[in-house]
């Protein structure tokens, strides 16, 4: 009687395991997919949001294990994921365009700064009020930066002779150090990047900017290879999703991923970190979307950007400006 009662325990629990495997509410976790997102430069206040994302879940919950790693500049993370040394990068609209027209098969899938974050910032006590006031004055700038061929866009659009304006070419260290010494009236910044350090610094500051002053262009993308897009369009939709939700918190909880960024680099200063993150904040809408949804990218910045590189960079191209982004993978972007 025991035997049989044990054999019938034992063909019970064969059953149970059985039934358990077959159970489509017992499934074992797919593996996290790996994706790796270069930024356009260090981590810095803004970066920390998407640190935060994937410290909080917001990307594993999308079947993703993300990586990030830091860039060398927006040009250098375009040719990274066209190479395919990438899954997604991030990088301003310009350079995507040029990169796309020199055979890089990319396309921006999302804003993440649409509101230009270019400006001039000048050191108070020189006086300059508005653009007009720039005559005479002498601003520093960095060969090879994002905002520089964009000036002659800020010249024409203000009617000022670009003969009259001095500009000073200073490497990317030196820059900072020309205006805090008083070797320049002004520089070439971020909005969300060096007017914080200036300020932090203690300059006062008059800055002027460009999405105000008719050159307005599109700011910081997400944006991957054309093949991914095409091939695998769930895991881009996937990867838009997790970077609004990271947005939407560094919105609602900016202490919090202040701290994921600083986690990131302990060494990196947290107030600075907190002042660029309230800033580029301010840059995550387009100024003409009057429905202000993240993410969502304004066809008339796109046709703004390619027209001014066009005409100020020499750029020969015949692709339309709706080839370099698409809004398709944004959730509720109507």
């Amino acid at each position: 009687m025991s035997g049989t009662t044990g054999l019938n325990r034992r063909t019970a629990l064969i059953g149970l395991g059985a039934a358990a495997l077959a159970s489509p509410s017992i499934v074992r976790a797919a593996p996290l997919e790996r994706v790796s997102l270069r930024l356009n430069w260090v981590l810095s206040g803004l970066f920390s949001a998407f640190y935060n994302g994937r410290d909080k879940g917001f990307f594993s919950e999308e079947g993703i294990e993300l990586t990030i790693g830091e860039g060398k500049g927006s040009g250098v993370t375009v040719q990274a994921v066209a190479a395919g040394g990438d899954t997604f990068g991030l990088a301003d609209g310009g350079s995507i365009i040029l990169g796309a027209t020199k055979g890089a098969a990319v396309k921006a899938v999302m804003g993440i700064m649409n509101t230009s974050p270019y400006s001039i910032s000048m050191r108070e006590e020189v006086g300059v009020k508005t653009i007009k006031d720039l005559v005479g004055k002498t601003i520093a700038v960095t060969p090879g930066e994002a905002g520089l061929p964009l000036l002659q866009a800020i010249w024409a659009a203000n009617g000022i002779d670009p003969a009259s304006v001095k500009l000073l070419n200073v490497d990317g260290s030196g820059k900072l150090v020309a205006i805090l010494s008083g070797r320049v009236d002004g520089v070439l910044a971020g909005l969300e990047s060096q007017v914080v350090i200036l300020a932090q610094k203690g300059l006062k500051q008059t800055v002027l900017k460009y999405a105000d002053l008719g050159a307005n262009t599109q700011g910081v993308s997400l944006f991957t290879t054309v093949a991914t897009e095409q091939k695998q369009p769930d895991l881009v939709k996937r990867m838009v999703r997790a970077m609004i939700r990271s947005m939407k918190d560094a919105e609602q909880n900016p202490a919090a991923v202040v701290d994921a960024g600083i986690k990131a680099k302990p060494s990196e200063d947290k107030a600075l970190f907190a002042e660029q993150l309230k800033v580029a904040s301010t840059l995550f809408y387009a100024p003409s979307d009057s429905k202000k949804r993240l993410g969502f990218m304004m066809a008339e910045d796109w046709a703004r950007t390619l027209e001014l590189m066009k005409r100020y960079q020499d750029l020969v191209t015949d692709m339309p400006a709706d080839r370099f982004y698409t809004n398709a993978f944004l959730p509720d972007v109507a």
